[in-house]
């Protein structure tokens, strides 16, 4: 996943108690693709602790890409493939793309993201935040939402991104118009560093799509003040999406950035995943470097 999203691509181309049980979210070896390809799109029939999870993480999109109806709301995207030009044999080339990024709730009102998905009043003012982007509602069109599931940011509590120190702190809180029912914020990891030997999974919106879960990773390097890296496969859009342990199913941090995400074949005139051998891994604000009134 690249540090910030880029919305020049896409216009060129156009919960949760701790459980000490370990979530079954795949093997923890080396999985922008770290080893094989193995994000799934979250359904009723993905594990229920997953869903319970996904119910508070949200995708964030330009306002100007909604069709808001009184009951129904779409979210206009074409394919992967025409927004990005993937090649035909990619994962989820199929599926409606639109550039955007993931945030979590970590009070009732309270969002969760990455800093620079959220820099400044400009983008609380322009900026919609959707839960329940459901894989079952896609269209030629895009995606259809319950106009109740979308909400506005109201007002920015905190915000911190250098774009000249990508290594440094990268996180947004938000508050949003109105408490959404129904959804509870995700406990995080607010006192420790995480394990070196820890294993972490993700929930996002890569690439504006339905939630997608990216399966366990290790742990690359934890040496950073403010941030650690993991093998997770993330893509633009996942910036601020929950980084959670696989154990205490607690939020480790936020997605923030990573390397780059595709490579250009040649050959077939289309973009491909690129593949890392376990090197480098993408970059994850630590939730304990969150601000403090969160404690």
């Amino acid at each position: 996943m690249r540090q910030i999203i880029c919305l020049s691509l896409f216009l060129t181309f156009t919960y949760a108690s701790v459980l000490e049980a370990k979530i079954n979210v795949g093997s923890s070896g080396l999985n922008s693709i770290y080893g094989k390809d193995d994000r799934e799109i979250i359904t009723n029939k993905s594990d229920r602790r997953i869903q319970e999870l996904s119910k508070s993480i949200a995708l964030i999109v330009p306002v100007d890409v909604l069709d808001i109806g009184m009951f129904k709301t779409t979210i206009k995207a074409a394919s992967l493939q025409e927004t990005m030009k993937m090649c035909v044999s990619e994962h989820f080339v199929t599926r409606p793309a639109v550039s955007g990024c993931t945030g979590f709730l970590v009070a009732p009102n309270i969002l969760a993201s990455a800093g620079h998905c959220f820099m400044d009043e400009s983008d609380c003012a322009t900026k919609k935040i959707i839960f329940d982007v459901d894989s079952k509602e896609q269209s030629r069109k895009g995606y259809s939402v319950n106009s109740n599931d979308v909400f506005s940011c109201s007002r920015i509590i905190s915000t911190m991104y250098d774009m000249n120190a990508p290594g440094d702190q990268d996180y947004s809180l938000i508050e949003l118009d109105r408490t959404p029912k129904r959804r509870e914020p995700l406990k995080l990891n607010m006192s420790k560093k995480i394990d070196n030997t820890a294993n972490v999974f993700m929930i996002g919106h890569p690439y504006g799509m339905p939630l997608i879960l990216s399966r366990e990773s290790a742990i690359f390097n934890n040496n950073g003040i403010y941030q650690f890296t993991a093998g997770l496969d993330s893509f633009e859009g996942n910036s601020g999406s929950p980084v959670i342990n696989s154990k205490t199913m607690l939020v480790e941090g936020i997605l923030v950035n990573g390397q780059e995400d595709l490579v250009y074949d040649p050959k077939n005139e289309c973009y491909r995943n690129k593949v890392y051998d376990g090197k480098g891994g993408e970059g994850v604000f630590r939730a304990s470097e969150l601000p403090p009134f969160l404690k």
